[in-house]
């Protein structure tokens, strides 16, 4: 897989949901997060350029 720069557009639920991860300082949602949101949305990008 080729890296490279891309943009990542979040919907107002998934920021909610990480300011919230933060203010908890919760490191489980915060990787369960990562798992089911970016990484599915970055893998997305990758593939479509």
């Amino acid at each position: 897989m080729n890296l490279k720069d891309i943009v990542i557009r979040l919907e107002a639920a998934e920021i909610q949901r990480i300011l919230a991860i933060e203010m908890d300082s919760d490191r489980e949602q915060a990787l369960e997060f990562i798992r089911e949101n970016l990484l599915k949305k970055v893998k997305k990008a990758l593939e479509s350029h």
